[in-house]
Formats: structure tokens, C-alpha cells, sequence
């Protein structure tokens, strides 16, 4: 399934198109249209093994970062160390292609929701939180959000920037704390919420 996804995506970037049957589809990737259907419900679905594993690999890369290291850190290095398509410069090509159909975002948006419920996760980990806390949530979609930034970066002088350079720069626009244990270790990260005044109660 991985083979076929990657073979479809391949396809996608040389022709800078969707526009193609699953017949032929099936037969780009050496597929019979039974068993394309069976991995893939929906053409547009062909895509996702690949992205997904691509995925996975970031979130490994960075759990198996250093504790001491500092999580943007960690991701700026596990993005820049991510392939595509041994190309950087051909998601010029992908991202068109992603946006052609309204099925096909409806795909990419469903990868981006699922990498900010992977990142919220690493981010919990990390400052002993609950994933579905609010500050875990956020940082994912943060995280994520970056990345997806990162990736649809203009060429400048022709050429594009290394992934993990435009990912650190879009962080930087915002402070650590985020990502970071406070001060106080992470007791201070779950401060309770500010109580209103008896006034305020009336």
C-alpha cells in the first residue's frame, strides 16, 4: 500500500495533476482496480499511506530526541532531516495538486487535523500534561500549523529554503512557553484559573 501510495504521489508531482481514473492509477502502480480499491476506497485516499508515514516518522524523530533538548529544537531537526520526495522543492508541484479537488483538501485537512492530535500528543509527553488539555491542543495546532507553513513557502531566487529553516522562523514569531516547562517545573503548568471577586460573583 505504502509502494502504490508513493508511486501515486510520484505521478501527482511529474504531471502536477489528479486528473486521472483509477483504472489508471491502478495501472501506474502496478495495481489490478480490485486491489486498488481495496487499499483505497477513493482515489484521493492514495495519498494518505505516504503522508502518513512521513508523519509518523517526524513524531518518532522527535520522541526520540533528547529530553534536554528543547522541543522547537527537536522539530526544526526532524523537519529539516524529513524527505519529500527526495525533492524539497517538488511540494511547489504537491500543494497545487492537494488544493485541485474539494475531496482531495478534504484528505489534506483530515492529515493536518491528524498531525495536530500527533504533535499535541509529543507535546504532552514532554511537559506531563494531558494531550487533551487546552495547552496541548494548542501547541499541536501550532506545530502543525508551522509545518504546513514551512512546506507552502514561496521559491526565492529560484530556489526553496531548507524546511526546517522556515519552520523555526514561523516559531519564532511566538515565545517558548509554549512548548517549555515553566520556571517553576510542571506543577506551575497547571495553575488553577483566576478567581472573580465576590463583586464579580454577585
Amino acid at each position: 500500500m505504502l509502494e502504490a501510495s508513493r508511486a501515486i504521489i510520484d505521478l501527482f508531482l511529474r504531471k502536477r495533476t489528479s486528473d486521472f481514473s483509477v483504472k489508471e492509477l491502478a495501472a501506474h502502480a502496478g495495481l489490478s482496480e480490485r486491489t486498488f480499491y481495496r487499499y483505497f476506497p477513493r482515489k484521493e485516499d492514495a495519498i494518505r499511506p505516504a503522508v502518513d508515514a512521513s508523519l509518523a516518522r517526524l513524531v518518532s524523530d522527535v520522541r526520540a530526541a533528547p529530553r534536554d533538548k528543547p522541543l522547537r529544537e527537536a522539530m526544526v531537526e526532524a523537519l529539516g532531516r524529513l524527505p519529500v520526495e527526495e525533492d524539497p522543492m517538488s511540494w511547489e508541484n504537491f500543494l497545487p495538486v492537494l488544493n485541485e479537488t474539494e475531496s482531495l483538501r478534504a484528505v489534506w485537512l483530515q492529515i493536518l487535523t491528524n498531525a495536530e492530535v500527533a504533535l499535541a500528543h509529543v507535546v504532552a509527553e514532554r511537559l506531563g500534561i494531558s494531550p487533551d488539555s487546552q495547552r496541548a491542543r494548542l501547541a499541536g495546532a501550532v506545530l502543525a500549523t508551522a509545518g504546513r507553513l514551512a512546506l507552502e513557502q514561496p521559491f526565492s531566487a529560484g530556489r526553496k529554503r531548507d524546511l526546517g529553516e522556515a519552520f523555526a522562523e514561523c516559531l519564532e514569531l511566538l515565545g517558548p512557553t509554549l512548548f517549555e516547562e515553566p520556571a517553576g517545573g510542571r506543577q506551575s503548568a497547571r495553575r488553577p484559573p483566576p478567581q472573580r471577586s465576590r463583586q464579580a460573583r454577585r
